[in-house]
Parts: structure tokens; C-alpha cells; sequence
């Protein structure tokens, strides 16, 4: 797939003041329709779409949570390349109308990548990416999603540290920190940023490197998530994974019923964060609390490789093999089969939007539940909400954020269809790779730690979280509070916990952003990160 060069057209910039004088004659009763159809004409309508157009109603209802689903933008602009987004973000500023972002759509935080009288910039048409063997770098487009550049590069043997759901983008998953299953060893997604293209509030394209004169602003966006700019082109590390042919794992995911089960992973997961220097150790654990017909059931999933051998595998795992399961799907792997192993369409019945849910769901249709009639419930259908911690291992916090997230599970089971706790480790390497590679904004202390993630899925036809539920995931926070010193994981956090204020550069971050938008424009204009 060929990736289109940088565009910078004074055509358009010369058009752009033109169509702003011409506008101001004209009866725009806020600010987004004057932005709207200053765009309209500068861009053309096959970009620039009101309600009723061909693209329109797809991208309004198209954001992964269904809580964004229901936002009616007063248009939504398609662009094919950066100068596109520079002009959108130039009549944006200079109309002081409010907007929102959206890469691949996966957030579950209102308002991140979705709005309502205001102007919604969808890069679904900027979907290109490509490997440079001379640079030995891979070029991606905001627009793409993790197995579209997985699958599309797999022939050269190359991938990106990206995320480890198909159906994400990369660019959120990036400008959060972005974990991934190439992590333990290779850092952050956002550690193996090379260049970026980032068009500022003001709409002035420039692009970031580690020395240039960018380099705070680079710097900023390795996890500082949307506020200081739209990255409309990343160039990353290619890391050399294999082809298809190439089974350097071995793993895949073991499934396990019951409390005592799920008890024994949590137990497991912390002795492991607590003792693994193995920088091909690879796993994500996922314990949930989920209503199967009516009946809440405690279950488990550990999403395990090991990049080596399957002796290696079983030496480094030998906890989790140990733990009575229902239901094993072990073998040798090549990378890009490790990366579909959360894959939602192997889950019958688990719509496109599920992701960590799925792995716990498999385990009910694997032991015939669906013939209750579990199979056809969709929880794409349901809204999601989650956040997060972020504790040390061998202190019991695992255990105890287990036990306070259960309490609270069993106490709004009424409320929700099933809720879930996920540990991720960050080993000791995985932070030595990111600190060779220049830090990020968040970089933590030395010493493996686990993200923690607890989440919901709100019951079918939901529209709002209750005031009880509200008070509930609140009252859950202060019970699992993140261990001192250590930052909070953007992309797995809820916007009231404020995850950039954990940051270890936090007041750096914002002398950055008082620099690039200086008016703080996007602060009072797009609902993002708090704490700038």
C-alpha cells in the first residue's frame, strides 16, 4: 500500500481566507455551522458532510462505545491528507467552534471522538500505510487500524509495537502510551516513535522528531494523549516479528470457571509481575463477573506466549497450567496469529466492539451455553465503562483490588450484564527499552508493576450510568488507589482520574501545551484529557 507524500498547498490556504471572507456575509447561527460551511466550500462536499450525506450517518453512529454512538455533528470532515486537516483545523480555530478527533474510535469516554454541535474530523479515509526497508521504519495513517497494518505487512515480515486488538487504531493507542504483545520487549507503543506530523491547534503543520526543534513537542505526545495536536502521519520502528510462516510462539489462551479458578490467576499474575525478568514473557490476564442467562458467573482467561519454545512456555507459566481450566487453545503461533488471538469474531455471538470480554465469554460458548440462548446476545449493543490503577506486585494489592472489585460486581449486578478486572504486566525490561528509546511522558520508576483495568458492561438499552452505579465506581477508585509514584494508564483509565496529572512529567506537560496553544483552545474546545 503506498503511503501519500506530505502536502502543503497554498491553493488551499489562499482558498481557505477567501471562503472565510465570503462566510462572514452569510447567517450561521453558532460556530460550527460557520466552520461547516467554510469548509463545505473550501474542501467540497465528498469531504466536508452535513446529516443526509453518503458517509455522514455511518461515522455519527460508527464510535466503538455505545454512549457515543448517539452524538448528531453538525458535519463531519473526511480527510485524504494533511493539508485537508490543516484547513479544517485553521476554520475551526478562527470560527471558535467546538470539535472532536476520531482515529479508530475506541474509547469509551463520552465525548472523545464524537460531538454534538460542533465539527468531527473522521480519518477513516486516511487509511494508508507502508515499510521503508531503507529506513527499516513503517509510515501509518491516522485512519488505521491495528490488524489492517498487521495483516498488510505480514508478507515483509515487519510490524509496529501496536495494539493487541485488531479492531483498534493505532493512533489512539499510540498518543495513550499504547501496550502492546510486543511490549515486554520492546517498549511502549509510543517508544518507537521516529517522526510525527502534527498539525496544531492554529492549523500549522510541523513535524516532531526526538532532536529537532519539536523535540518537547515529540515528547508530549508519547502518551499525552489528544491535547497537543492531530498527528496526521507516524513514522515507527519496524520490528522484525516474521512472517506468516515463522511460528517463533508458543501460546494462545487457557480459560478457567469459578471462584476459586479466578482467584488462583489473580494469585498467579502477581507472583509472575513479581519475578519475571523475561523479556519474551507475554500475557494478558482477565478475570470477569458476567451474567449468563440470568445467573452471574465468575470466570477467567489467561492470554499467554512465550517467544521461544513451548518447554520455555511451559517453565515460565507453570503457575497458570497448574490451575484447573476448562478450556485450553495452545500452540506454536506466528506473530501475526498471536495478534488475532483476541480477535472478537472468533467469539460467536460477541459483537465487533467487544475486547476484553470476549476472552471470558469463549469460555461459556466453548462449554455449551449458548444453547441458552447466551450466543445471540450482542454486547456490542451495551455501553462500556471502565478505569483504572496501576500497582506493585508482592504487596497483596492484586489480591485486594480483586477482592473490593468483586464487592462491588456482586453489588450492581442489577445494573450491569458483567464487569471485569485485567491485569497487564509491565515488566523491568519493557521500562529499560522505553528509557534507551528516550522516555515518554509518563515514565514511570524502575520496578515491574501490573496496569490494572476494572470495567462494566452496562446493561442492554442504557443510556446514562445511575447516580448509585456513579457513586459506586467512585467509591471503587479510592479502594484501589495506585501505588505511590506510579502513572495511571491513559487509554485504560476513566477521565474523571485524571490520568495525565499522575505523570511523572506532568509539569513539564503543561509548560508544552501552554507553548503550542497558548490560547487553550483545544482545552475549551474538545473534550479530551483532563488536566492541562
Amino acid at each position: 500500500m503506498s503511503f501519500p507524500s506530505k502536502t502543503r498547498s497554498i491553493g488551499l490556504v489562499v482558498g481557505y481566507l477567501l471562503v472565510l471572507g465570503v462566510s462572514a456575509g452569510h447567517d450561521h447561527t453558532t460556530p460550527a455551522k460557520t466552520a461547516c460551511h467554510t469548509l463545505s466550500t473550501l474542501l467540497g462536499t465528498d469531504k466536508v458532510q452535513s446529516a443526509g450525506g453518503a458517509q455522514y450517518e455511518a461515522s455519527a453512529t460508527g464510535a466503538w462505545d455505545l454512549y457515543n454512538q448517539f452524538d448528531k455533528p453538525t458535519c463531519i470532515i473526511f480527510p485524504r491528507n494533511s493539508s485537508d486537516v490543516v484547513s479544517a483545523m485553521r476554520t475551526i480555530f478562527h470560527s471558535d467552534a467546538h470539535y472532536a478527533v476520531r482515529g479508530g474510535g475506541h474509547s469509551a469516554m463520552p465525548g472523545w471522538n464524537t460531538i454534538s454541535n460542533g465539527v468531527l474530523i473522521d480519518f477513516s479515509q486516511m487509511k494508508a500505510f507502508s515499510y521503508d526497508p531503507v529506513r527499516d521504519s513503517i509510515f501509518i495513517e491516522p485512519g488505521v487500524l491495528n490488524g489492517e497494518v498487521y495483516d498488510g505487512l505480514q508478507s515483509q515480515g515487519v510490524a509496529p509495537v501496536g495494539g493487541r486488538v485488531e479492531a483498534v487504531g493505532f493512533s489512539g493507542l499510540a498518543l495513550g502510551g499504547g501496550l502492546s504483545f510486543l511490549s515486554p520487549s520492546q517498549g511502549w507503543a509510543c517508544d518507537r516513535f521516529r517522526s510525527l506530523d502534527v498539525v496544531l491547534t492554529n492549523g500549522r503543520l510541523v513535524t516532531a522528531t526526538r532532536t529537532n526543534e519539536y523535540s518537547d513537542l515529540f515528547t508530549a505526545l508519547k502518551g499525552g494523549g489528544s491535547r497537543f495536536g492531530i498527528v496526521t502521519r507516524y513514522e515507527v520502528d519496524a520490528i522484525h516479528v516474521g512472517t506468516a510462516a515463522d511460528k517463533t510462539y508458543w501460546g494462545g489462551s487457557i480459560n478457567y470457571v469459578g471462584p476459586t479458578s479466578a482467584a488462583a490467576v489473580v494469585k498467579a499474575i502477581d507472583a509472575l509481575v513479581y519475578s519475571n525478568k523475561d523479556p519474551n514473557t507475554v500475557i494478558l490476564t482477565t478475570v470477569a463477573y458476567l451474567n449468563v442467562s440470568g445467573t452471574f458467573t465468575t470466570a477467567a482467561a489467561a492470554t499467554l506466549f512465550y517467544n521461544g519454545t513451548e518447554a520455555q512456555f511451559k517453565q515460565v507459566f507453570a503457575d497458570f497450567l497448574a490451575i484447573p481450566a476448562v478450556a485450553t487453545n495452545l500452540g506454536p503461533l506466528s506473530y501475526n496469529e498471536v495478534t488475532k488471538v483476541l480477535t472478537p469474531s472468533q467469539s460467536p455471538g460477541i459483537g465487533p466492539r467487544a475486547t476484553n470480554v470476549n476472552v471470558v465469554c469463549q469460555t461459556y460458548f466453548s462449554l455449551g451455553f449458548a444453547s441458552t440462548g447466551t450466543r445471540s446476545y450482542n454486547i456490542s449493543n451495551n455501553p462500556y465503562k471502565y478505569g483504572g490503577s496501576t500497582l506493585y506486585p508482592g504487596q497483596g494489592l492484586f489480591e485486594k483490588s480483586y477482592n473490593n472489585w468483586l464487592n462491588f460486581s456482586i453489588n450492581f449486578k442489577d445494573e450491569v450484564f458483567g464487569t471485569f478486572w485485567v491485569i497487564t504486566p509491565v515488566f523491568q525490561s519493557q521500562i529499560d527499552v522505553s528509557r534507551a528509546h528516550g522516555g515518554t511522558s509518563f515514565t514511570p520508576p524502575n520496578g515491574a508493576f501490573g496496569y490494572l483495568e476494572v470495567g462494566e458492561v452496562l446493561s442492554f438499552g442504557a443510556t446514562k450510568i445511575s447516580k448509585s452505579l456513579r457513586a459506586g465506581l467512585d467509591l471503587l477508585y479510592r479502594q484501589i488507589p495506585r501505588s505511590p509514584g506510579l502513572p495511571l494508564y491513559l487509554n485504560e483509565s476513566e477521565d474523571v482520574q485524571n490520568a495525565v496529572t499522575t505523570y511523572s512529567g506532568y509539569e513539564k506537560l503543561k509548560e508544552i501545551y501552554r507553548k503550542y496553544d497558548p490560547t487553550r483552545f483545544n482545552v475549551r474546545r474538545m473534550v479530551g484529557p483532563n488536566g492541562l
